[in-house]
């Protein structure tokens, strides 16, 4: 008996997927049958929170204290042709950034006389400097916790500001904190918090309802720009998201894919880094074509183990003669990548060690990506390049996919880790992705937007 199904048929898979997630089993999801695209899925967990003020003493004290006045309607948008300033806090991971990139664009191209200005961590903060869309980032530590690095942030940044994008949904104590010391006077625009809208209503005076599980990421943060200003030109509506190539990182690894006699497929678009166009440097390398296979992601659940891995790429080198696999992994789990080509000892498998803008620029040229749910799904969408990602959660295979590109997705049957599932239905993912959905082309529609709508007056109570 196989140990895995696999989603295909649009007509029953909403009934399919409430089964295998009730089951805990594994299967394999084909993107014309992901939740984005079945109108009346409904997911099998409870996503339904009621407004109430079960909120500890000294944050219900620390949100009065911070209480701030609204700058702007709340009930209105904001016309464009007021917004001088926009900070954005965005002082998380890598991936969050990188769906970020649609606001982001949207807000440079809407408000072009406006000065953007974002508030990055230290794993970030790269992208941030070589983004055309950005004018001043300046990085956080990434703990939470309060850090010296808020001082100089403070100190740094602080300033008149006509609009501050908070996006986060937890430790908000530490978004109002920053808001309020870097621009008292702005007008604050965070998602809405189903539990704590009152509390949080005292200091940001916009709390957008977001429709969460469905629409991606990338979908909600744009609607929240869309949500809160009037742009000050037309500007498109729909996402694209967008990841930053450094020129001098594409040139080390060009250099190093030239030695390996391996070529390139060009990503689909190239914006402007901070060091030129990449797109009148870019050339086109002949050679055998490449795959790269990524290990690492933030939490331990959704890293793959490489004995795991192993068993894959086995099977892997064998059905796809004609490429070879470039394996990654982040610096904290680098010696998983090294004993993972070790054990294969196979001539078409390699270990590739770089930066963060090498590894953009080794994804930007190769023909399609396997990893775990991570940044690497976003940075390679981005880039336009098929996906087989590896998830461990429905709430993030229907909120964190590969948006706007050919995918293919394999669930474990256990939250506690991918490597939980049979390595087999890894394998049949990638024929899939090869053999039906890079041909077909198919890439799941974006999401239509809910009617735009203000903030709900829990938002704005000062209680």
């Amino acid at each position: 008996m196989v140990a895995w199904e696999c989603v295909e048929e649009p007509r029953r898979a909403a009934q399919q997927l409430r089964e295998l997630e009730h089951r805990r089993r594994a299967y394999v999801l084909l993107p014309w049958a992901h939740p984005a695209c079945l109108p009346d899925f409904q997911p099998p967990f409870d996503w339904v929170q009621q407004p109430g003020t079960d909120v500890a003493p000294p944050r219900r004290l620390l949100f009065r204290l911070l209480r701030a006045q609204t700058r702007f309607n709340p009930a209105e948008p904001i016309p464009g042709e007021r917004v001088r300033s926009v900070l954005v806090f965005r002082y998380d991971a890598v991936g969050d950034y990188v769906v970020t990139t649609p606001l982001l664009r949207w807000l440079r191209r809407g408000l072009p006389g406006a000065r953007i200005t974002v508030v990055t961590s230290t794993r970030n903060d790269m992208l941030a400097a070589q983004d055309p869309h950005v004018d001043v980032h300046y990085p956080l530590h990434p703990r939470h916790a309060p850090h010296f690095s808020w001082l100089k942030a403070i100190a740094r940044l602080r300033g008149e500001y006509d609009v501050v994008f908070a996006l986060v949904f937890t430790h908000m104590s530490k978004a109002a904190v920053l808001a309020r010391a870097i621009a008292p006077g702005a007008e604050y625009v965070v998602p809405r918090h189903g539990e704590r809208a009152l509390v949080y209503g005292q200091v940001f005076h916009r709390q957008l309802e977001l429709s969460h599980w469905r629409q991606h990421w990338m979908q909600a943060l744009l609607q929240m720009g869309q949500q809160t200003l009037v742009p000050s030109i037309p500007v498109e509506q729909q996402p694209q998201p967008y990841v930053p190539i450094s020129v001098h990182a594409w040139e080390r690894v060009f250099e190093q894919l030239y030695r390996w006699g391996l070529g390139t497929c060009a990503p689909r678009q190239f914006p402007v880094s901070a060091e030129g166009d990449i797109s009148q440097r870019w050339q086109e390398l002949p050679g055998r074509p490449y795959v790269v296979i990524n290990l690492s992601a933030y939490t331990a659940n959704r890293s793959w183990m490489p004995h795991h891995a192993l068993l894959v790429c086995r099977e892997l080198l064998e059905r796809l003669p004609e490429v070879e696999l470039l394996v990654i992994a982040s610096p904290k789990h680098r010696r998983w990548a090294e004993s993972l080509v070790d054990w294969l000892r196979h001539p078409r498998c390699r270990l590739f060690r770089g930066s963060l803008p090498e590894i953009i620029a080794l994804l930007a040229g190769a023909s399609w990506i396997l990893t775990p749910d991570t940044a690497i799904v976003h940075i390679a969408a981005a880039l336009g390049k098929p996906v087989v990602g590896l998830y461990s959660e429905l709430i993030k295979v229907m909120e964190w996919y590969p948006f706007g590109v050919p995918f293919v997705l394999a669930v474990s049957p256990a939250l506690e880790g991918i490597s939980f599932m049979p390595p087999g239905a890894i394998v049949e993912a990638v024929e899939h992705l090869l053999h039906r959905v890079i041909p077909s082309g198919f890439v799941v529609p974006a999401v239509q937007s809910p009617r735009q709508r203000g903030p709900s007056a829990a938002s704005t109570e000062s209680g």
